[in-house]
């Protein structure tokens, strides 16, 4: 007997004890599946969190900032004093220049922002805008995964020259303008919760993404939303009534092929060795998105692995059913067992014919697992979108949920399904092929 023919035994077997097969294969369903909406859901969400960064601009984005020298012992925490910034503790344009040209090859922008007024208006008739006026350098855009739509991008050429150009929103111009206006070139006067007044010239515009600005308060109008108005960091600092001296914190851009990681940690020791070398009070520091996606991403694994394998410990009451219905099939079937080696089937037919069923229900209920385990899974994350947009449509507007399956946990289901056939299914064999012919033809 060839290994098509304990195929197709395998099968009419099962056919005959069609209930029976089912509750056998419950076992092998109920483990798998839950196994692979485990890894679907976590692989899912590493996904997500994946996809969510790029959309908003930070998989190749760096924080540098400015801290001062911790205490590094219990004791010297009691008398240690925050220390006050000085005009030379700051990051000037010329230390962003040198930094610059020292990776031009890695680093696509440096940007900085200030802040210049919140609750500032812009008025003309009956037509107005709510914003806020902000200072950013060019590629501020870029960073934040905003679109321009119209015009151009701040510039360098506007921060060099302390331009008063202005990026607005899409909003603005639906509601702060004349329609039809072109808004590129026009001149805008925002008046400021001081009473200072400023105007502007819009060099372009950007569309108003509410994923990363927001929806508002509820029960806001869309006309009355604050939006920002960008300008360069440089003229946001000459209208200021405070000028500061330099920066802060720092957005780094990394070229694309360039190792977000690896620049952050050439970032943070060049600034170590050349504009904070003698600074005793403070040191500049960096942190980048991808290295903390990728811990995001070990914990995931490590929480999924964890919950699967236990999980798993069902496939093994799984495998104790199988051996067990086998056992019984195997005395149900005895007097079939003592005329097949009657008529001349070898001990390692036998064994063949029986493993080959145990493998077969296995197989089949792994197959079934996977499929419950992945429908599982897009209704899981179907619900979430669901329940999400309707709690929290603010929050979950910055997600882009990606529903997953893991490829290599759906193979290695498949692969261990098989596997507990055959580990469950060998004891059983073994002694349908010890039986006597002669035993087993008499058996009633």
């Amino acid at each position: 007997m060839n290994f098509l023919e304990s195929i197709r035994l395998a099968f009419s077997s099962i056919s005959v004890n069609k209930m029976r097969s089912f509750l056998t294969m419950l076992g092998i369903i109920i483990g798998i599946s839950s196994v692979i909406t485990i890894t679907t859901i976590g692989n899912s969400l590493k996904q997500t969190i994946s996809s969510t960064m790029n959309d908003l601009g930070g998989a190749n984005l760096i924080y540098g900032y400015i801290e001062p020298y911790y205490p590094e012992d219990d004791e010297s925490w009691d008398t240690w004093v925050y220390p006050e910034m000085d005009d030379e503790d700051y990051i000037t344009d010329s230390d962003i220049a040198d930094y610059k040209a020292t990776f031009a090859g890695e680093v696509k922008a440096v940007v900085v922002q200030t802040y210049l007024a919140g609750g500032a208006l812009y008025k003309k008739g009956s037509l107005y805008a709510n914003v806020n006026v902000e200072g950013v350098s060019e590629g501020y855009i870029d960073s934040m995964g905003l679109e321009i739509i119209r015009g151009r991008d701040i510039n360098e050429r506007d921060y060099n020259e302390k331009r008063h150009s202005a990026l607005v929103s899409d909003l603005f111009v639906k509601y702060a303008l004349e329609e039809g206006e072109d808004p590129i070139g026009k001149e805008i006067t925002v008046s400021l919760p001081d009473g200072a007044a400023y105007s502007f010239v819009i060099a372009g515009v950007y569309k108003y993404d509410k994923r990363i600005f927001g929806k508002g308060e509820s029960g806001k109008s869309e006309k009355d939303l604050t939006t920002p108005i960008y300008i360069a960091a440089s003229t946001s600092n000459k209208l200021s009534d405070n000028p500061m001296p330099g920066y802060e914190n720092l957005q780094i851009i990394s070229e694309k092929g360039a190792d977000p990681t690896a620049l952050s940690q050439k970032t943070s020791e060049y600034f170590s060795n050349t504009v904070f070398a003698e600074n005793e009070d403070f040191r500049f520091s960096c942190q980048d998105l991808a290295s903390e996606l990728s811990m995001i991403n070990n914990v995931v694994d490590i929480l999924t692995v964890a919950i699967a394998v236990i999980a798993a410990i069902s496939l093994v009451v799984g495998g104790i059913g199988v051996m067990n219905i086998m056992l019984v099939s195997i005395m149900e079937r005895t007097k079939e067992i003592g005329i097949r080696k009657a008529l001349g089937a070898k001990n390692s037919n036998i064994k063949a014919q029986f493993l080959t069923e145990s493998v077969i229900i296995c197989l089949i209920g792994g197959i079934i697992g996977i499929t419950l385990g992945i429908a599982n899974g897009f209704l899981i994350g179907f619900l979430v979108k669901t329940i999400g947009a309707s709690m929290a449509a603010e929050y979950m507007s910055l997600l882009s949920i990606t529903v997953r399956p893991s490829i290599s946990a759906i193979i290695i289901a498949v692969g261990f399904s098989m596997l507990t056939g055959v580990i469950f299914g060998s004891y059983p064999a073994s002694r349908a092929a010890k039986l006597s012919p002669i035993d087993a033809l008499r058996y009633e």
